[in-house]
């Protein structure tokens, strides 16, 4: 008997956030990857209104980079701003902003979809475009720059839209969730661990290292600047319609990027309950040989089309 689609969802949902509450690796791209979006998008923006708009919004002398960061940064319990606390209160579900759970299998974005929920990334990022249009709505205008600095960014790293769902009987292998059971959520490749005593994970390869190696010895600054001056936008990076709408796009881009970032994984193990068992299940796998090589020109792609659609975004707000 097939489930109804509002009924999957829930359970999608439920089972997704109830482990995503005590997994770690949940920071987009890391410092590094943010902050050269960040940067990036100041200089998509030198000379605009929108620039002068987001220099009156944040506090002085701090910069996109700086906010793009900010989302992640108040993940650490005991760092604190002037900021920080009221944010904390009014959103004690902040962290789960970042990301949707959506089977890597699926064609498009859409609510209706399983994996979808109405504060995952698409979503929030649009209330905080609405916010930052209308001077309205869930967040103050500081916050709503920050969640769009840091969340565009997020919606272009592979793993923050697409997921993966292991069969939970038979041979391991992944599965697109058509039921209520017969499937594992791995959390955006949280649970997907490789590497000497399985330390790592998928998520915090394409967060960090896939960042790392792309970026070789360079700093932001320097990456930032080579990136402007080296990849051209292409007309299919200009997003269509009203930018309501423009994160759901960039949301269904991100899915086949999820495909890639699966493709020719092998599944070797189940490996159970992480040592705090936090988690019921975690499952060893092997990475591609090639896997690095295919990495590179994704980061450096989605890099350079973060820093130019959060600019595109904030002129779109202020013409």
């Amino acid at each position: 008997m097939r489930i109804p689609r509002h009924r999957l969802l829930v359970s999608i949902t439920a089972s997704a956030a109830l482990v995503a509450g005590f997994t770690l690796s949940v920071d987009a791209f890391g410092s590094a990857g943010h902050r050269v979006i960040g940067t990036l998008a100041e200089l998509h923006l030198n000379g605009t209104r929108a620039l002068k708009e987001v220099r009156r919004i944040l506090p002085p002398n701090q910069t996109l980079a700086d906010a793009a960061v900010w989302p992640d940064t108040i993940k650490d319990p005991i760092y604190e701003d002037a900021d920080t606390n009221i944010f904390k209160l009014r959103h004690p579900a902040h962290d789960t902003y970042h990301y949707a759970n959506l089977p890597f299998q699926a064609e498009r974005y859409a609510l209706d979809v399983p994996g979808a929920r109405p504060t995952d990334i698409v979503q929030t990022t649009r209330e905080a475009i609405r916010v930052l249009k209308n001077g309205k709505g869930m967040f103050s205008q500081r916050e709503a720059l920050r969640i769009v600095a840091h969340l565009v960014g997020d919606i272009h790293q592979p793993l923050h839209v697409g997921t993966g769902f292991i069969s939970s009987s038979g041979p391991l292998a992944f599965v697109e969730p058509t039921g209520p059971t017969g499937w594992r959520p791995t959390l955006g490749g949280n649970l997907l661990v490789y590497g000497p005593e399985n330390r790592f994970n998928l998520h915090s390869y394409w967060d960090t290292h896939a960042v790392n190696i792309t970026m070789e010895r360079e700093d932001v600054p320097t990456y930032a600047a080579r990136l402007y001056r080296e990849v051209k936008p292409s007309p299919t990076w200009t997003s269509s319609g009203d930018p309501d709408s423009w994160p759901a796009q960039w949301a269904t881009e991100g899915l086949a990027h999820s495909r890639e970032a699966h493709k020719g994984l092998r599944l070797v193990s189940d490996l159970g309950p992480d040592e705090a068992r936090r988690n019921a299940h975690r499952w060893a796998i092997e990475l591609p040989s090639d896997y690095d090589a295919r990495a590179r020109p994704v980061i450096r792609q989605q890099l350079a089309l973060g820093g130019y659609r959060l600019a595109a975004v904030l002129k779109a707000i202020w013409p």
